[in-house]
């Protein structure tokens, strides 16, 4: 549980500094709520995804080889 706390939370914060560096680039405005709302998605997404990757590529004796 604590992996997907970790992750959800650096996702944020590497979102809200791109979208900070981002929106004068695109001539926007700096959001801070779609900043963060698409920095929980990504990190949800990353946080379920990526074991499921790595459970493929390895032969290890973790939980995550069982989700084949």
């Amino acid at each position: 549980m604590g992996r997907y706390i970790v992750t959800i939370c650096w996702s944020v914060v590497y979102m809200l500094i791109v979208g900070f560096i981002a929106a004068p680039l695109t001539q926007n405005v700096f959001n801070l709520q779609d900043a963060v709302i698409v920095g929980i998605i990504f990190g949800v997404l990353f946080a379920a995804i990526i074991p499921t990757i790595t459970a493929h590529s390895s032969k290890d004796k973790s939980n995550f080889t069982k989700l084949k």
